[in-house]
């Protein structure tokens, strides 16, 4: 069948950005406002990658990420392979060669970010057509892979079982209203300490507050004086969060790592996953708020449920979550896709600390549309998932391949040339 030549063009513009940002280790998410590898990024990029027929350099990229793994098993969520002065928080302020046990080389920060690159190695072994490379490179990953996915059981299972994010940059959804209560406990860096240098490419109104990164450094400065023991982060941490959004891309990431253990006749290291998946998937069903009708955050220092519904609680549908939630959450997903139909707002627009700019308080971005559209599809829902990914190729047609979106009018807001706003929809073309 013939390429569209609607899509052809699409495609030629989002290989673009992939190969403009490609670095010697691994292609970065945008030039500039995040020139290093970042963790939950490299799924997606790695797929963008398997799209454009680029195998070897998809599965380049999971190496990369993964040959930054510290021995416990933890993956840092950022990996500085070259040196960049246009960034921080660098790696002089994360001062991470001191760790228990000291990290390998390159240097890396001392926080996780969700599994997501698990489910795309996954992703990628069942489309790869060289299913001899396919088996050699999910073979030689498979021990890193499963050795992340029982850190987290590990060291950051929370009294419900969910995964404990120790800094809201864990969660890869920095500024989530969800996390407005217990970072408001942390303790503030000085302003002596705080360089931003992120808002000299991107408005101010569209980044975290300055507040908001002096409670991040404080956190980070926390975890520092804790020698980053990367077995203890959630005990001492003033930030202890079980994340639902965290926990549902855990839940996927073991159930994928489970099938393709079994796929490679590991059968040992299958049965310990399904073990991990089935505590993964109790704390997540058991952070289900009744009143609110989603997952929800829960507060650790603070024992409590916290914040309203976001975007995190919506991935319960990535999981593959209980079929009644799941309906529940498609309903929300939908009303949070209201015309003029840019996709699904990153919290609730009728909810306090809503901001329709401000990254992850409300804009739209593409990887939640995705996360969504393919949960959706998962839990018998092909309507809404179809529904997403024609509504993110138009979105992404008509206002360039952005960090993120006004979901007022689809204006393209953030970083621009963005690599897994590109990757996912190359992603989506090739897929259908």
């Amino acid at each position: 069948m013939a390429e569209d030549p609607s899509d052809r063009e699409l495609r030629a513009t989002a290989a673009a950005v992939l190969v403009a940002n490609r670095r010697a280790h691994a292609t970065v998410p945008a030039p500039g406002l995040y020139p290093y590898q970042w963790c939950w990024d490299t799924g997606p990029i790695a797929l963008g990658w398997a799209a454009l027929g680029e195998w070897d350099q998809a599965w380049a990229e999971l190496r990369s990420l993964l040959s930054a793994q510290w021995p416990t098993g933890f993956v840092p969520h950022i990996v500085f392979w070259e040196p960049d002065d246009g960034y921080f928080p660098g790696p002089a302020v994360w001062g991470t060669g001191g760790g228990a046990p000291p990290p390998p080389a390159p240097q890396t920060t001392g926080i996780t970010q969700p599994p997501l690159p698990v489910s795309a190695a996954a992703a990628l072994f069942a489309a790869d057509p060289d299913r001899l490379r396919a088996r050699r490179e999910l073979g030689a990953l498979l021990p890193s892979l499963s050795a992340w996915v029982e850190w987290l059981c590990r060291a950051r299972r929370g009294p419900h079982g969910a995964v404990v994010a120790v800094h809201p940059w864990e969660t890869g959804m920095d500024n989530s209203p969800a996390w407005d209560e217990p970072l408001a406990e942390t303790p503030l860096a000085t302003n002596d300490v705080l360089e931003r240098r992120d808002t000299s490419t991107v408005s101010a109104a569209q980044r975290p507050t300055s507040v908001e990164y002096q409670h991040y450094l404080g956190i980070v400065g926390v975890l520092r004086s804790h020698g980053w023991d990367t077995e203890h982060q959630a005990e001492v941490s003033p930030f202890a969060v079980e994340d639902p959004g965290f926990t549902a891309i855990a839940v996927r990431a073991a159930d994928d790592l489970v099938e393709v253990a079994r796929a490679l006749d590991d059968t040992e290291r299958a049965d310990r996953l399904v073990a991990r998946a089935e505590q993964l998937r109790a704390g997540l069903e058991a952070l289900w708020d009744e009143e609110l009708q989603t997952y929800r955050a829960y507060d650790v220092r603070a024992g409590r449920p916290v914040g309203p519904a976001t975007a995190g609680g919506l991935a319960g549908l990535w999981a593959g979550c209980r079929p009644d939630r799941a309906a529940v959450l498609a309903a929300r997903a939908r009303a949070w896709a209201q015309p003029p139909g840019v996709g699904v707002t990153t919290s609730d627009p009728g909810a306090d600390g809503f901001d329709p700019v401000r990254y992850w308080r409300g804009p739209v971005w593409v990887l939640v549309n995705w996360l969504v559209a393919e949960g959706a599809r998962r839990s018998g829902d092909p309507g809404l998932a179809e529904h997403l990914r024609a509504t993110t190729r138009a979105l992404v047609a008509d206002a360039g391949f952005s960090e993120y979106y006004d979901p007022r009018d689809g204006t393209g807001i953030g970083g621009s040339g963005f690599s897994w706003s590109a990757a996912l929809t190359l992603w989506w073309i090739a897929r259908g």
